[in-house]
């Protein structure tokens, strides 16, 4: 099996959304190790000094028996155009370090930035973070189809900001733009994809 991986954002030395985080790994490890234990990330992760300013990723690397821990600088990239790929059968519901499946298809993206996974005529996800569409009247909506429930899908959906609703492909021009969101990526850190950039 994989090794589990998770990625939280650090912002000016705090740790963002660590309760998401806990839940899902605790979660992981539940599911799939038998392990009854409550992770609490505020408790075993420091900051180092370097990255008291500015955004890093945390990186998380973990199993049941191992836990390694890095802090890397990261720079949010500006996505501007999406290519349609169908797969039925991938499934990406656990996060781990293997992503070969995810690779496979965003190989696929043309002369797109990246990929909109559809699966059984359904959005789901891009191929690293999950995807909200603006309607006409400037609601944000969620895919229920996603393929990894992301802390960052999860505090929008508490938070009352975002909704979830089914999306097909079919749908996807009754909205105005897509964002990708993911733990390092907000619905206001970077611009929208314009619907028209959604390559079937």
């Amino acid at each position: 099996m994989s090794l589990l991986v998770e990625t939280i954002r650090s912002e000016d030395g705090k740790l963002l959304n660590t309760g998401f985080h806990n839940e899902r790994m605790t979660s992981s490890l539940f599911d799939l190790f038998g392990l009854r234990t409550e992770i609490d990330v505020d408790n075993i992760i420091t900051v180092p000094p370097y990255a008291y300013q500015g955004l890093y990723k945390c990186r998380i690397v973990y199993d049941n028996k191992s836990f390694e821990i890095e802090f890397v600088p990261y720079k949010i990239r500006q996505v501007k155009s999406l290519k349609m790929i169908t797969d039925n059968n991938i499934k990406y519901p656990y996060k781990f370090t293997d992503r070969s499946g995810l690779n496979k298809l965003t190989e696929l993206k043309g002369d797109c930035d990246d990929i909109l996974i559809i699966q059984n005529g359904m959005v789901t996800d891009s191929s690293y973070a999950n995807v909200v569409f603006k309607d006409l009247n400037g609601n944000w909506f969620t895919p229920s189809t996603y393929l990894l429930q992301g802390t960052m899908r999860s505090s929008l959906l508490k938070q009352g900001l975002i909704s979830e609703t089914t999306i097909s492909y079919k749908d996807i021009g009754k909205y105005s733009e897509v964002r990708l969101i993911n733990a390092m990526i907000g619905i206001d850190d970077s611009e929208g994809i314009l619907i028209e950039k959604i390559i079937g």
